[in-house]
């Protein structure tokens, strides 16, 4: 009897093992396929990282399947949902669509410094991935330890220190964009505690910043920075940011804005004089007339009108964007990495250790040899405004919140 009880045990726990061990089979196959589509969907609503929020995964622990994370797109939140809910109704569903708040506008936030640096990660040590100007309009998506996720004009998406934004709400949003705004339109300089370049300076000011004036002298503009400090800027040194907005790409204004960076020194991730990188010039050339680019040297090359792919200066205008890094292979795919606006008779300015002209025609002095294996195409901004990654300030949709009517 007792032989007999020990094979019906030895029995029971070879199925339990073995129905264990399907179990988890299944689990292992359903996991699969759930991460299957969310790949698929993933390809969809987020294939770029830099401009799109995407940070779902999937748990198989103890049997339990679990999709979490994050994203940043109405479309993609209602797909995941449906999917799971509908194919994988057993599958613990917890993402969360940022902000979390729901109802926010577009734009919630407001740059408070003359440049801010947005980092890859929420640390001080972390990559600088982008900057951003004073004034400029943003999205916060999320807030951790004293670090905001935001969400730049041009859909770049990177951590800022909390302290050099403004979380605003849709009233003094109403405000800001209802205000006369002026934009600085010299290299560098500084705002005043008076109308009086000698009184104590209250900040500084790059190319770019953007700001509303409350009243106004003959010589100075009394301006209100997003945490309501007031201060004074010369007339002389700053242009309406009504004219910004309306500008039409003009080839001499071009070149006039390209070389007031001469000589600033190349950092990776600037977008401003006081330090810049070779896309984050060429954007901010097109932003002060009127243009909202892609942030990347990789992203832009794929926008506009194709010129060339040979290197010659013969059908190029002054304006275009001459690409470089590694041209494709039988056995390696295109890689852009550096970015160019070609000035007219040969030549082109480009942020390379500095800001600086060479030419493409080599019996120049500031010829660069091995520049010409590293070309890869040249495109057209002008004519393409209003095209996919390619943007009037009127029709941004980060810019059209601070656009009076």
């Amino acid at each position: 009897m007792k032989k007999v009880c020990n094979n019906i045990y030895l029995v029971l726990i070879i199925l339990l093992i073995g129905s264990i061990a399907c179990t988890s089979k299944n689990n292992s196959s359903l996991a699969d396929e759930i991460q299957n589509k969310l790949d698929s969907l993933k390809s969809v609503h987020a294939p770029d990282k830099r401009v799109a929020l995407w940070t779902v995964s999937l748990s198989n622990e103890e049997g339990k399947i679990s999709v979490l994370g994050e994203v940043d797109s109405d479309k993609a939140y209602n797909d995941i949902k449906i999917i799971v809910s509908q194919r994988f109704p057993n599958a613990e569903l917890n993402i969360d669509l940022l902000p979390k708040e729901g109802n926010e506008p577009v734009v919630n936030g407001l740059v408070n410094n003359s440049v801010i640096n947005l980092r890859s990660n929420p640390r001080h040590s972390a990559e600088i991935a982008t900057q951003t100007l004073l004034g400029t309009p943003v999205r916060i998506l999320k807030r951790e330890n004293g670090w905001y996720l935001v969400q730049t004009p041009n859909k770049y998406i990177a951590w800022v220190d909390a302290a050099a934004l403004v979380k605003i709400n849709k009233e003094e949003l109403d405000k800001y964009r209802e205000a006369k705004k002026i934009v600085y339109n010299k290299q560098y300089g500084f705002s005043y505690s008076e109308a009086d370049c000698n009184s104590q300076t209250i900040s500084d000011l790059v190319i770019g910043c953007i700001l509303p004036v409350t009243s106004s002298n003959a010589e100075f503009y009394k301006v209100q920075y997003p945490d309501k400090r007031f201060a004074w800027i010369k007339k002389d040194e700053v242009i309406d940011f009504e004219e910004l907005i309306n500008r039409t790409i003009d080839e001499e204004e071009l070149v006039k804005t390209a070389k007031k960076f001469l000589g600033i020194p190349y950092l990776w991730g600037g977008t401003s004089s006081k330090a810049i990188d070779c896309s984050g010039f060429t954007s901010t050339i097109y932003y002060m007339n009127g243009i909202i680019l892609q942030r990347d040297a990789s992203q832009q090359t794929k926008y506009g009108e194709l010129i060339t792919t040979s290197y010659s200066w013969e059908n190029l205008q002054t304006g275009d964007l001459l690409f470089y890094g590694r041209p494709a292979s039988d056995t390696l795919p295109e890689k852009v990495t550096h970015v160019a606006m070609y000035i007219g008779d040969s030549e082109f300015i480009h942020a390379s250790g500095k800001v600086r002209i060479n030419s493409i025609d080599s019996t120049r002095d500031n010829f660069i040899t091995d520049y010409v294996q590293k070309f890869i195409r040249a495109t057209q901004v002008k004519g393409s405004e209003n095209t996919s990654g390619i943007e009037q300030f009127k029709d941004n949709n980060f810019y059209k919140t601070i656009i009076s009517e």
